[in-house]
């Protein structure tokens, strides 16, 4: 029996009343052969374009980081000017690197994102110099609160520090905010050092 008679005989087993001679048996057949190989060829150029999306990934992340090849990360940074109408939830940024091993600091935001997966040490501190008045500093860690420091009230040139110690996924970014409009708006820098923001990785997970 020939192909085509065949294929007619199984077609109207399911109410198909069409019919295909050899000629254009052979023809749908090398297109689907051919259709099978241009799926094949253009999901092995997803597949390319995907591991080349996760290398472009990887290396923006190596750049963001900047890691050193001995995995130290450590940070200090302080102001150099005062920081006055501060406004509720706006971030501190620290303008003067003293320390950044690693370049997960970044002054321009005042922010530090995590390199690596770990523990992390940190500690910020604040100088205000309103009398009668407190400020309230908090630290975040993706914009949740994991601590604060308050200072003030009783005088001039109150300061208050706190050291958390975190656990942070890679790209985390942690930075320091101001509490609330409520208190001081006034932060003071009083020639750099006294207030500031620093961390390290104490280790890597």
């Amino acid at each position: 029996m020939k192909l085509s008679v065949f294929l007619l005989t199984l077609m109207a087993g399911h109410g198909l009343c069409f019919l295909l001679d050899d000629d254009s048996l052979q023809n749908l057949i090398s297109l689907i052969s051919t259709e099978k190989k241009m799926r094949a060829q253009v999901e092995g150029e997803i597949l390319v374009l995907q591991q080349n999306v996760q290398k472009l990934k990887n290396e923006h992340m190596d750049s963001l980081c900047n890691c050193p090849s001995t995995g130290v990360v450590a940070f200090s940074a302080t102001i150099t000017k005062d920081v006055t109408n501060f406004g509720s939830h706006q971030p501190l940024v620290f303008d003067k690197v003293i320390t950044n091993v690693g370049g997960a600091y970044d002054s321009r935001h005042g922010t530090f994102r995590a390199p690596v997966d770990g523990i992390y040490q940190f500690s910020f501190s604040a100088l205000q110099g309103t009398p009668t008045m407190w400020l309230g500093l908090e630290l975040v860690r993706d914009g949740v609160v994991i601590g604060r420091v308050k200072t003030g009230d009783n005088g001039y040139y109150n300061q208050g520090t706190n050291v958390i110690n975190a656990r942070l996924k890679a790209t985390n970014d942690v930075w320091v905010r101001h509490m609330t409009d409520s208190d001081n708006k006034h932060v003071v820098a009083d020639g750099g050092y006294f207030t500031s923001f620093s961390g390290h990785l104490i280790a890597s997970e």
